[in-house]
């Protein structure tokens, strides 16, 4: 199999692994916000990437990378694309009249890239 071949399905498998964490993102923060309408979306938005911070780890190590990585390292990883998710989130609220439920999925979809190069290269870069 080429390199080009190889790095198509490792992104591929990441963005399957990547949207079922992001359902489950979406998913606790709507349930959280439809349940509790005066709730923070950041309270909402934190609690919601812990969980799926789980999904995503476990993926990226059973299916996108097939290695156990390097849990810290893709931690701060997913720690600086959640920053960014709410700095984005932040800008949403401050400065647009979008709010609630889709200023977090807004938020939310503006990371992925980044955490795929990240992922790839950094927190589970193969060790030789």
């Amino acid at each position: 199999m080429s390199r080009l071949a190889g790095e198509a399905g490792t992104a591929a498998r990441f963005g399957l692994v990547g949207i079922a964490a992001t359902g489950v993102h979406l998913l606790v923060a709507g349930v959280l916000l439809g349940t509790w309408p005066s709730m923070s979306e950041f309270l909402a938005n934190v609690v919601a990437f812990l969980a799926a911070f789980q999904v995503s780890l476990m993926g990226h190590r059973r299916v996108t990378f097939r290695r156990r990585g390097r849990a810290k390292r893709f931690f701060l990883v997913a720690l600086a694309g959640f920053v960014l998710n709410n700095g984005v989130l932040g800008t949403l609220l401050a400065t647009t009249p979008v709010q609630g439920f889709l200023a977090v999925a807004i938020a939310t979809l503006t990371v992925p890239v980044l955490t795929y190069l990240a992922s790839r290269f950094w927190a589970f870069r193969e060790t030789h």
